[in-house]
């Protein structure tokens, strides 16, 4: 059968389409991915990763770091380009297994042509690859991208079970949902509010109904899920007690959810929304992401009137709704907010947002305002995409940046590269003791930068001993620093680091270490400009903090 030639060009549009949809995405995830100082997050999440790889052994903590997924995924990556060497890795092939979680996402919108419609598949497709939220996260390596991927793997899933059972929707259901259980706890949350979502929408004797005719589905899904869950939480048999911590961690994380007392991380109920649409002045997210709220917005209204697509597709409308609305509110209400956290009700926003646009490209009444419908949503994707990739390279740390939370600071590059040039100083079989006297939340992500600096010590406090052991770098916060003893300055120089918006750090270097510095320095440059440190001698210097 030949196809007419106006259904050609428009499959051959869509091929297009979907091809500069991907390219846009692995482009916007993957570029410069080292670029970016490590976040005190990836340090730590790097550095579990890192004990896998060299030891090959993995063991769940109930307490921090949240679950296996995003360790055991990402590790043949990491594995192929350091060779097991966790001091050989790079951050950028940690990050890499995110960033194609993030692509994934993206072209996953694609497979939900059916309950969305085409148009709107593309365009969630197009809006997912351009979210500056999405993108700069995509970026990060943490598991809430994995979370949100295995999130709508599940939600698909649930919309092929319920048209059209097969064992293998059943399957694909429980492994999503094993894998959402196997990457972050907060994975009850999203299927709390599927839950309920599917509950408030399908009527309850169709419900019943089809229940009742997949028990064997059903079971099968729950055990899929309970077989995932098992394998990453036991290590894969070596750690029997990791299924029953994955359970008693719930407890732990219930209480930072909602604990009443302040901390760094408690935010207001509107705190979401203003990253997602605030502007700050010519950095990050210069213009929000107001579009997408709009077109959100739109797509959740259309859903709740009177339904232009049959009977399953408009059910699933509403259920998308509904699942993006309690979603949103129950991330809101909970006092612990970190802004990663956002992705997961905003891709249900998104996904939405995709429904608007198809409702401004289909249902507008002529060829002219269509077109300026097009023109309009073309020039707010451009703008989308132009403030993702500022966000996520040229503003990725800056401090007024909506999505850099807690970020490492660039300024404090300037102290790893010191430490780097004084153990290339130091001669060989000589090695540069770096000791760490701070609280762990004023260090990371120094232990990644330090990473191949074999004689490194850490406390979290000033060592009387460790202290009188003198050695060749001391690093401590500045009010630590006031402990030390009265002579240190005379056998110590002093240099101030930024680390990120409101820590900063001292670094003490031994004076025979400084000389070698200079020394090396000296050759390297064959001269001395007027103001450096052998022109001036010693100097103590302060980096700025920006805000």
């Amino acid at each position: 059968m030949t196809l007419r030639p106006h259904l050609l060009w428009q499959r051959l549009a869509v091929v297009m389409a979907v091809a500069m949809i991907a390219a846009v995405a692995v482009a916007l995830r993957t570029v410069r991915l080292e670029d970016r100082p490590v976040h005190p997050d990836e340090a730590n999440q790097a550095w579990k990763l890192g004990e896998l790889l060299e030891t090959g052994a993995y063991r769940y903590d109930p307490h921090d770091h949240h679950g296996p997924a995003l360790y055991y995924l990402a590790w043949p990556l990491v594995r192929l380009q350091s060779g097991g060497v966790f001091a050989a890795s790079a951050m950028a092939f940690y990050r890499l297994t995110p960033a194609l979680f993030g692509v994934a996402l993206a072209m996953m919108a694609l497979a939900a042509a059916r309950p969305l419609g085409p148009t709107a598949a593309l365009a969630a497709a197009a809006l997912t690859a351009l979210s500056p939220a999405m993108v700069v996260y995509s970026r990060f390596f943490i598991h809430e991208m994995l979370l949100v991927a295995f999130t709508f793997g599940l939600v698909l899933s649930v919309w092929r079970h319920a048209v059209a059972p097969t064992w293998r929707s059943a399957a694909a259901a429980g492994l999503s949902l094993g894998l959402m259980q196997s990457t972050k706890e907060t994975w009850l949350v999203a299927v709390a509010a599927l839950a309920l979502a599917v509950a408030a929408t399908v009527p309850p004797r169709e419900l019943r109904r089809h229940l009742a005719a997949h028990v064997g589905h059903i079971l099968l899904g729950l055990g899929v899920a309970a077989a995932v869950s098992l394998l990453f939480y036991s290590s894969f048999g070596t750690n029997p007690r990791g299924p029953l911590d994955a359970w008693t961690a719930y407890a732990t994380y219930l209480g930072r959810g909602v604990a009443a007392d302040a901390t760094a991380h408690r935010h207001p109920v509107g705190w979401y929304l203003g990253l997602l649409i605030g502007r700050p002045a010519g950095v990050g997210v210069r213009d929000g992401e107001v579009l997408i709220l709009l077109l959100g917005l739109t797509g959740l209204l259309a859903a709740w009137r009177r339904p232009v697509v049959p009977g399953a597709a408009a059910v699933a409308r509403r259920a998308l709704g509904l699942f993006a609305v309690v979603l949103t509110a129950a991330y809101s209400l909970l006092p612990y907010k970190t802004p990663w956290c956002l992705l997961s009700f905003w891709h249900a926003w998104i996904l939405l947002a995709g429904i608007g646009a198809a409702i401004l490209l289909e249902t507008l009444p002529r060829p002219l305002p269509r077109l300026l419908a097009g023109l309009l949503l073309a020039a707010g994707a451009v703008g989308l995409g132009r403030d993702a990739w500022l966000a996520a390279t040229r503003d990725a740390a800056h401090p007024r940046h909506p999505y850099a939370y807690a970020q490492t600071s660039r300024a404090f590059l300037d102290l790893v590269r010191r430490l780097e040039e004084l153990r290339q100083a130091t001669p060989a079989g000589e090695a540069l003791t770096v000791f760490i006297m701070a609280p762990a939340e004023d260090t990371w992500p120094l232990p990644w930068y330090l990473r191949h600096h074999t004689h490194a010590g850490w406390w979290t406090d000033l060592d009387p001993a460790a202290v009188q052991a003198r050695p060749a770098v001391l690093i401590t916060t500045p009010e630590l620093a006031q402990g030390l003893p009265a002579d240190w300055n005379d056998n110590y120089l002093q240099e101030y680091h930024g680390l990120r918006p409101g820590v900063l750090l001292v670094a003490s270097i031994r004076r025979d270490h400084w000389a070698r510095w200079l020394a090396r320095h000296a050759q390297g440059t064959a001269r001395t400009a007027p103001d450096s440190p052998q022109a001036e001698g010693p100097r103590r210097h302060q980096r700025e903090i920006a805000d």
